[in-house]
C-alpha cells in the first residue's frame, strides 16, 4: 500500500482553493487537483505492505499535541516536478507534528526521514506532459486563507489512469486545549 500522513483542509478552505482554481481559467498547462484531494502532506511513506498497517497506526495512536492554525502564504511552483503549490507558513506548531509524525513512522515506510526537507504546502496541479507550470504573477493572486488544524489523517493512495484516489485509513484529532484562535 503507498502511504501517507496528511492534514485534511476544512471543507469552506477546500472550497475556496477550488474556486479560485476555476477563477484561474483554462489553463491547458496544467491538472488541477481535485478538491477533494486537497491536503498538507506531513509524510509520505510510501510502499508499505499491509501486514505492517497496523505498526503505523499504533506508532501514530500515542501523538498527542494541540490544534492550532495553517495559514498560506502563497502560490509558487516547487522544483523541476513541475506543481503548482499553496504554500503554508510554518509555524511551530506544523513543524512539531511534522517532525512527531515522521519520526514515529519513517522506518516502516519505504521513504527514509533525510529524504527532504519539509516545506508544507498544498499542491493545487501538477503540469501536463511537456508542459511548463505558469509562473504564479501570471494567475489571480491566491485568497487569504487560515484554517484551525484540528486532526491529521492516515490516507492510501492508489494510482489509477485518471490520477491518484486517496482513501483515508485512519484520522486522529488534535487537542483542544491551549489553541490560539487569534487572527493576526
Amino acid at each position: 500500500m503507498r502511504l501517507f500522513v496528511a492534514l485534511p483542509l476544512p471543507a469552506e478552505t477546500g472550497a475556496e482553493l477550488a474556486n479560485w482554481m476555476k477563477s484561474c481559467g483554462p489553463q491547458s498547462a496544467l491538472r488541477w487537483t481535485l478538491e477533494e484531494q486537497l491536503h498538507i502532506t506531513l509524510h509520505f511513506l510510501g510502499e508499505v505492505e499491509e501486514v505492517r498497517l497496523g505498526l503505523v497506526t499504533a506508532a501514530l495512536d500515542g501523538l498527542h499535541l494541540h490544534q492550532f492554525n495553517v495559514e498560506f502564504e502563497r502560490v509558487e511552483v516547487l522544483g523541476r516536478a513541475g506543481v503548482l503549490a499553496a504554500a503554508a507558513k510554518l509555524t511551530p506548531q506544523l513543524a512539531a507534528l511534522e517532525i512527531e509524525v515522521r519520526s514515529r513512522v519513517a522506518a516502516l515506510g519505504e521513504r527514509r526521514a533525510a529524504d527532504h526537507e519539509f516545506h508544507p504546502h498544498i499542491t493545487l496541479a501538477r503540469a501536463r506532459r511537456g508542459a511548463a507550470v505558469p509562473k504564479p504573477r501570471s494567475l489571480l493572486p491566491l485568497p487569504e486563507l487560515r484554517f484551525t488544524a484540528n486532526c491529521f489523517r492516515l490516507y492510501r493512495s492508489e494510482l489509477r489512469q485518471k490520477g491518484a484516489v486517496h482513501t483515508v485509513i485512519r484520522e486522529w484529532q488534535l487537542q483542544r486545549h491551549g489553541i490560539d484562535t487569534s487572527q493576526s
